[in-house]
């Protein structure tokens, strides 16, 4: 039997697969999420979610692992400062 991993510390993501009823451990990755230099965001978002998911992988999980860039005029906004 396998274990379902949310490879993530986002509340969001845990909040959905509660909603959806399913039974998950949180193992949240440690990953530096520095974008690299021309990377398009789309790239950093897939590059990002798999090191993730690579970071918390092991036998018998099944990792679920995600990384949301919001992007504005073509260029990452990067992480809020605050909540304004």
């Amino acid at each position: 039997m396998t274990t379902l991993v949310l490879g993530s510390a986002s509340p969001r993501r845990r909040e959905l697969l509660a909603l959806l009823g399913v039974t998950f451990e949180v193992h949240a990755a440690e990953v530096d999420e520095t974008l690299l230099p021309g990377e398009p965001p789309l790239a950093a978002a897939r590059r990002l979610a798999l090191a993730k998911a690579r970071a918390v992988a092991g036998a018998g999980l099944t990792v679920v692992a995600a990384d949301t860039l919001v992007v504005l005029d073509g260029s990452p906004l990067g992480k809020p400062a605050d909540a304004a």
